[in-house]
């Protein structure tokens, strides 16, 4: 895959999940990847900056958040890897609340990969506080969410004392993308 079709993805992972206009660069791993730990202590993960400054959708539409969230992206050869940290001044309150796969309960992250470019379909992975995975195959201009797709990938998250981190590791086998340029 050329190194362009991977930047317009992670572009489309941050448009597209986000509705916002935003650039961030990111970088291929050449040497380890990231232990997915949930700690987000490895060197590779200083190879790019932090990506944010997000604007509310719920339950302000376009205010400033009242908790920043952060985000990196990396990848490799057979995976993309995904690190956030969601900073909150009350770790305690932090809702870590355990369930099924695609249970969506507490704080969670979401990233949705548009790797079609068409702005109207694409892939969901979602994690809570807890670790609970959530993944959906998005179509129809995000009008049907489909929970019946379970991809296999990893994830680990974790608590610390300035809020909690996930990391992922999506392998580019479980994604389809769209025609080459």
């Amino acid at each position: 895959m050329k190194n362009t079709q991977l930047l317009i993805i992670f572009l489309s992972i941050v448009g597209f999940a986000l509705a916002q206009d935003q650039t961030y660069i990111t970088k291929k791993i050449e040497g380890h990847p990231p232990e997915i730990d949930g700690q987000m202590n490895e060197a590779s993960w200083n190879l790019v900056d932090w990506g944010g400054n997000f604007t509310q959708s719920q339950p302000y539409e376009g205010q400033l958040p009242s908790q920043p969230t952060y985000f990196k992206i990396l990848y490799d050869d057979n995976n993309l890897y995904v690190g956030v940290m969601a900073y909150d001044s009350v770790p305690s309150e932090i809702v870590k609340r355990m369930s099924r796969r695609d249970g969506f309960e507490g704080d969670f992250v979401e990233i949705n990969i548009d790797s079609h470019f068409d702005k109207m379909t694409a892939y969901s992975f979602t994690v809570n506080a807890a670790g609970v995975k959530g993944d959906e195959l998005i179509s129809d201009d995000g009008n049907n969410w489909d929970q019946t797709w379970d991809p296999i990938w990893y994830t680990k998250t974790s608590i610390n004392d300035t809020g909690w981190t996930a990391e992922m590791r999506i392998p580019f086998s479980q994604l389809r993308f769209g025609a080459k340029d």
